[in-house]
Order: structure tokens, then C-alpha cells, then sequence
């Protein structure tokens, strides 16, 4: 029976490569192997599918069989439209000038809607959505692509689906819409799970910027008035004594901490400069402020928390604006 059936195997493969009958099983088979490599190379994946699977057939235990499985594999899953979709992918996708060619890309994102639906048309929107996003500069129509490939259920599934949610993230993250950042990272939730606390993370960071931004406004401005009521009432050189100091604390402490950090090899110094400035200009408008205010213990109270947290806001600030990855650590 085994026989038998090896026997039409061969017969099989024999019928569809004539041009290679009259060599031994092994050698047929790998013969067709090269054949269908040369055939998926000038796009004629139909001839082939036919010719991996002859050559499957015929030997599977040649060198090529594994290989011949796969690519046999891949094209089974790309064979809608009687790979007319695959080869108008494939023209575009080898072509490297064309994904830098926003006519070239325009054209793909039309003639893809005729496609029916499978893998090639995902494949095909994600492509347009890359070169519109990366190479082009038009993150709108990016945006499109993306949302229509994550539309398309259940045939953009698996990792290509996370591909797509990742890179719609970004791209709205990229344009401040973290609504639409939201929404992507809801839609593949099950693909890319990472995606929905990254966005939250980023809400909690926009929402405290606000918060940190009107600290430090009504900080300034308290400390501003305050610098005007002492000067005007003579306590300009009790201010300017301060200053010297907390100058004097904020530079060892700058000093101290840059060369802690600069001892690791991957340590910055930058950020215990900034904040050690920042911390000056807020000490030195908190002190003026209390000079020039009520000295109640209401008030003295209130100061010294706004104070605080101006300390905690400029903080936020500076580390954003130096390196947003410091925040990551405080689930921000």
C-alpha cells in the first residue's frame, strides 16, 4: 500500500514538471524546489504553490523540504484573488523607491480596496500606513490605513493586528490625540495588552503637567509680588543674604549629585543641575513671598506646602523636558 501510494506521489509530481521526469526522486524534487523559488522570484506564485508542493511530494525528506512546506504554507494563505492582490503587493514591496513615492502609494491604498479580504490586503495596508507615517510625512493618512486594517476582522488578526494598534499609538501619541491613542489601545487590547497602561501612563503625565504648569504660574507670581513688597519695604538685603545661601546649598548640592551620577556609566549629571536650579528659583520666590506676607501660622503653613509642591512640580518639569523614561519609574 505504501508502495502504491509513493508511486502516484511520483507519478503526481511527474505530470506537473516534465522537464525534470527522467531524474531520480531526490533530485526531481529538488529540481522543482529551484524552480519554484524562481517562479516566487518573477511572481508567478500559482506555478509555484504547484511546484513546492510537486516537490514535497515526490521527496520530503530533501534539504529544501522544510523550506518548501513554509513557503508552500505562506502562499496557501495569500492566495486570494488568484494571487493578483499578492503580486501587486509584491511589485511594491521589493521596489525600495516606491515606498519614498507618495504616487506609488496613493496608488496601492486605492487599488487595495478592490482586494478581497485576507492577509494581502492587511499586508497591503500596512505597508501604505508605514511609508505614510515613516517615509512621507502624512500621519493623517496613516492614521486611515491603520484604522482600516484594525477594522478588518478576522482577517487582520495576530501580530500584524498588534503591529498596527502599536504603530496607530504612536502616531496619535505623536499629534498630542490621546483620545485616539486610547481608542487604539482598546482595539487590541487582547494582541498588544501593553498598549493601554503605556496611554494611561501618558494621561496621568498630561494631567499632572497641567497641574505642575499652574503650581509654578502661581508660584511665580506670588514670588514676583513678594520681591516687589520687599524691596519696596527695605528687606531687599535680608532677600539677597538668602539667596546667597540657598545658592551655596543648591550648588554643593548640583556638585554632589552630578558626580554620584557620572560615577555609573550610564549616569547623567543634567538633571540634578536643572533641578537643583529649579529648586533655587523656587526657594528664592518662597522666601519673598514670606518676607513681604502674613506671618500667621495659617499662612506660614500655606506657604511652605505651595512651596513643596512647586518643588515636586518644577521637578516633574525638568525631567520631562530632559528625558520623559525618568518619569516611567513613578508610573508616569
Amino acid at each position: 500500500m505504501l508502495w502504491l501510494v509513493t508511486s502516484l506521489s511520483i507519478a503526481s509530481a511527474g505530470s506537473v514538471s516534465g522537464t525534470v521526469s527522467g531524474a531520480a526522486p531526490r533530485e526531481q524534487a529538488e529540481q522543482l524546489y529551484t524552480m519554484a523559488e524562481q517562479e516566487e522570484r518573477d511572481l508567478e506564485f500559482g506555478e509555484a504553490l504547484e511546484h513546492y508542493e510537486a516537490s514535497i511530494a515526490l521527496d520530503p525528506s530533501t534539504r529544501y523540504a522544510l523550506r518548501a512546506r513554509a513557503r508552500a504554507g505562506w502562499l496557501h494563505r495569500h492566495a486570494e484573488g488568484g494571487f493578483a492582490p499578492l503580486a501587486r503587493l509584491e511589485r511594491v514591496r521589493r521596489d525600495s523607491r516606491a515606498q519614498y513615492d507618495g504616487g506609488a502609494m496613493d496608488a496601492l491604498a486605492h487599488d487595495l480596496e478592490a482586494f478581497p479580504p485576507g492577509a494581502v490586503r492587511c499586508e497591503a495596508r500596512m505597508l501604505v500606513a508605514e511609508a505614510y507615517a515613516s517615509r512621507l510625512g502624512r500621519p493623517g493618512d496613516a492614521r486611515r490605513e491603520l484604522w482600516g486594517l484594525l477594522d478588518e476582522k478576522p482577517a487582520c488578526e495576530g501580530p500584524l493586528r498588534a503591529q498596527a494598534a502599536t504603530k496607530l499609538t504612536d502616531v496619535a501619541i505623536d499629534q498630542g490625540d490621546l483620545a485616539a491613542a486610547r481608542d487604539a489601545a482598546a482595539s487590541a487590547r487582547n494582541e498588544a495588552p501593553e498598549l493601554a497602561p503605556r496611554v494611561g501612563r501618558l494621561q496621568r503625565r498630561r494631567f499632572l503637567r497641567g497641574v505642575a504648569l499652574g503650581l509654578v504660574a502661581l508660584s511665580a507670581a506670588l514670588g514676583a509680588w513678594g520681591i516687589i513688597k520687599t524691596v519696596r519695604a527695605g528687606k531687599g538685603a535680608a532677600l539677597a543674604r538668602f539667596s546667597v545661601r540657598a545658592l551655596a546649598i543648591c550648588v554643593y548640592l548640583a556638585t554632589f549629585g552630578s558626580l554620584l551620577a557620572t560615577a555609573f556609566e550610564r549616569g547623567h549629571a543634567l538633571p540634578f543641575v536643572m533641578l537643583s536650579a529649579a529648586t533655587l528659583a523656587v526657594a528664592v520666590l518662597a522666601r519673598a513671598a514670606s518676607l513681604s506676607g502674613s506671618t500667621s501660622r495659617a499662612a506660614r503653613a500655606g506657604r511652605a506646602v505651595l512651596g513643596a509642591a512647586t518643588v515636586l512640580a518644577a521637578a516633574l518639569l525638568v525631567l520631562e523636558r530632559i528625558d520623559a523614561r525618568y518619569l516611567e519609574s513613578f508610573g508616569l
